[in-house]
């Protein structure tokens, strides 16, 4: 048969039917890998043996999975018996890349629509997802005094508005240790509207409680924010920074260091924390690191970077920064995407695509860091595929310790891209999966839920109307037969606790996924930590880690993961 875009055949033989346009492997009568053939015609076949031959995808395939030295196995059958040698070695086993759905994943959209315009969602501690419109983006709602969110139960589908008492449309968010959700600053006046200079930061603050779906006002921020970033710190604290204030009449950028008490449940004055008199961007993208400095990746939203090298190690206790070398494109991350890759012990951080809002232009290119490293410094990764930039990209932490990366567009609200595709940091590659049928750009953003599917919500394009279709993903996991469940697992637990974990089916691991809370490709609290398991059987001993800057206090979703890579559906266990 002759091998179209993105099959793997199995040739037998004397050689080759293929073109050069991939990569082939000659496979011995033992089972083995003899060589590796790239963009060359026709591979010779081996006596009693075949060729593996790739396009596309199943090249990449065969690129990260089939070295010389490895053992094929094919679908259905074992390994041939090896020819005798007098000095066996060891080698690594292989099997032909998954197909079909499980290879791909399947997109669906709701049946229910969004209430109201979705710019912030967050993955509650309940599981349900709360959506965050305040005016939406709509001067004429800002005038109405019309500010809306909604919960979503991605079970059933139904929707509660929930009217919001001030404007949170652009404001920051993020769960607290006992699974509320602050979210502070938001809009006060739009650019141009109103005799406003620009859009003007509000300071109010307020905290959502799952428990009753109520608001509840906290104490103002020292300045106004509009596109602050909320980061959660090791003690439950919150760090905030960033946004325009803009406040009477006069220009002017938020500068204030914010720090938000989560035991007096209220801001501190300026003197409680240490202050920058910097101006760090709008959305800026600052992680937790582990050994708790807090790490700007160099993405944002809006202008230009707010960093010379365009990334940045930041000492929060003391206020002192260090620039972090390496960054490509540093002037193309606005509207970038960032994350924490899995498991977060390796502090490992991607940044992905971007472009610029002011001067046009996207990339598509992809930078690596460790962190872990003593001297830490960026370095190129593969870049995302397809050959256009992106921006607005949304990064999304599996549980099967893989990032999808969906969406976009090649300009400022314009030019949606259809693709999608997952990153496995263990090979570092990309896998191209089903892409969301619908175009999304800005003012999206998406949710791993606890079934392990992936919600997206919301874009808002340059015409100013507002995507209100619910994308669905189901990745290729969950079509690969039958999950691992976990059958105990307490409701809370500490750092350096152990506990007993009662599951079912061949499981290999297990992880702690932080609750998603995410707006403008930002959700810099994600990160999934492993969680170390020992034992076998269908009770297992699990340990959390003692470092409360690897994983902050606060709810988590728990899985287990099986050795087909599959993920079972999650517990929800809070860690103080």
């Amino acid at each position: 048969m002759p091998r179209l875009a993105d099959y793997l055949v199995r040739y037998t033989g004397t050689k080759s039917p293929a073109n050069m346009w991939g990569t082939e492997v000659a496979v011995g009568s033992n089972g083995k890998i003899l060589s590796v053939s790239t963009r060359q015609e026709g591979m010779a076949i081996p006596s009693g043996g075949y060729v593996l031959s790739g396009h596309g995808e199943a090249e990449r395939w065969l690129e990260a999975n089939a070295p010389v030295g490895a053992t094929v196995i094919l679908p259905g059958g074992t390994a041939p018996v090896p020819s005798p040698t007098p000095t066996p070695t060891a080698t690594s086993t292989t099997s032909p890349p998954t197909t079909g759905l499980a290879a791909t994943g399947r997109w669906s959209i709701s049946n229910s629509p969004l209430p109201s315009r979705a710019i912030h969602s967050t993955l509650l501690r309940d599981g349900r997802v709360l959506l965050l419109a305040g005016s939406g983006n709509n001067t004429g709602d800002f005038d109405a005094g019309t500010f809306k969110s909604a919960v979503w139960n991605p079970t059933t589908g139904a929707y509660k508005e929930i009217p919001v008492p001030y404007d949170m449309f652009c404001a920051g968010h993020v769960t607290l240790p006992d699974g509320r959700v602050l979210i502070s600053g938001g809009t006060e006046g739009y650019a141009g509207h109103n005799g406003a200079v620009g859009y003007v930061g509000s300071k109010k603050s307020y905290v959502f409680d799952p428990a009753t779906d109520a608001y509840s006002a906290v104490n103002d921020t020292i300045e106004g924010h509009w596109y602050p970033t909320l980061t959660k710190l090791e003690n439950g604290n919150v760090w905030s920074v960033g946004g325009y204030d803009n406040r009477d009449g006069r220009a002017k950028v938020s500068t204030a260091v914010e720090m938000y008490d989560f035991a007096a449940g209220r801001w501190l004055p300026a003197s409680g924390t240490a202050q920058t008199g910097r101006y760090w961007g709008t959305y800026p993208h600052f992680f937790l690191m582990a050994n708790g400095n807090l790490f700007f990746t160099g993405g944002y939203t809006f202008g230009d970077s707010p960093s010379a090298t365009g990334s940045v190690i930041h000492d929060w206790r003391n206020g002192t920064s260090g620039d972090v070398p390496g960054l490509r494109d540093r002037q193309l991350r606005d509207q970038a995407g960032s994350v924490l890759l899995p498991p977060a012990q390796n502090q490992t951080f991607m940044i992905a695509g971007g472009g610029s809002t002011d001067r046009g232009g996207a990339t598509n290119s992809v930078d690596l860091i460790n962190l872990n490293s003593a001297n830490p410094a960026w370095t190129p990764g593969p870049a995302l595929p397809g050959p256009e930039g992106r921006m607005y990209l949304n990064l999304t932490t599996l549980p099967d310790r893989t990032v999808l990366a969906s969406n976009g567009s090649t300009g400022p609200r314009a030019g949606n891209v259809l693709r999608a595709a997952t990153y496995n940091p263990a090979t570092n590659a990309w896998t191209t999966v089903a892409a969301d049928p619908v175009g999304r750009n800005y003012h999206s953003s998406s949710l791993v839920l606890m079934d392990g599917r992936v919600a997206v919500f919301g874009s808002n394009p340059a015409d100013g109307s507002f995507e209100m279709r619910v994308s669905i993903y189901e990745p290729g996991y969950l079509f690969k037969g039958t999950r691992p469940t976990i059958t105990a697992a307490p409701g809370s637990t500490g750092y350096g606790a152990g506990f007993d974990l009662g599951v079912t089916g061949d499981v290999v691991s297990a992880s702690l996924t932080a609750v998603g809370s995410a707006t403008h490709q930002t959700d810099t609290n994600a990160r999934l930590v492993d969680l170390p398991i020992t034992g076998t059987g269908t009770t297992r001993r699990a340990t959390v880690p003692s470092n409360p800057a690897l994983l902050p206090p606060g709810p988590y979703m728990l899985t287990v993961l099986d050795a087909n890579g599959v993920p079972s559906v999650a517990r929800m266990v809070n860690v103080r």
